[in-house]
């Protein structure tokens, strides 16, 4: 009960922007948006279909950027989405409290310095909440690994305890 007091007092506001690959992004964009709407007023769009001067315009405290990672880091699609909200941002004075991240690996590297970097430099937000969530893909089944819900649950438990914290 006593989280609810967030929503209410507070009118916190976070957006979850993933790209759509194959389908796990949007996958664990609402895995997240699953275990967050109880606590905080989430909403999910695709990067291809939400506007960046949407987002802006709800004047977001939070947001969360998702993204498959094969080659480009990130991937152009979320490059150029955060580009574009970068300029619309900066034109609306809007500082973020905090933003996060996560991604589905194709391959075995970590690549979690390069994300903080561009976040960094495209977000402007009081703090980039760490850690970035990171999960691994199976290819020979096509599946996320073993334990991707419990680290979807650890994450977004860090991420409430987080909130509560800063509130």
């Amino acid at each position: 009960m006593k989280y609810l007091v967030l929503i209410e007092v507070f009118n916190v506001k976070l957006w979850i922007i993933y790209k759509e690959g194959i389908g796990f992004s949007k996958l664990i964009a609402e895995m997240l948006q699953d275990r967050l709407e109880d606590y905080i007023d989430v909403s999910v769009g695709n990067a291809k279909k939400i506007d960046p001067a949407f987002v802006v315009e709800e004047r977001l405290n939070y947001l969360i950027i998702g993204d498959v990672i094969n080659k480009v880091i990130p991937s152009l699609e979320i490059q150029n989405w955060l580009l574009k909200y970068r300029e619309i941002s900066k034109k609306e004075n809007l500082i973020v409290n905090a933003i996060s991240g996560f991604y589905v690996a194709l391959t075995d590297i970590t690549i979690e310095p390069f994300w903080i970097e561009f976040l960094q430099d495209n977000v402007r937000a009081e703090i980039i909440y760490p850690p970035l969530l990171r999960l691994e893909l199976n290819r020979t089944e096509l599946v996320l690994e073993n334990g991707a819900y419990d680290i979807v649950k650890d994450y977004t438990n860090e991420f409430i305890d987080f909130l509560i914290e800063n509130k």
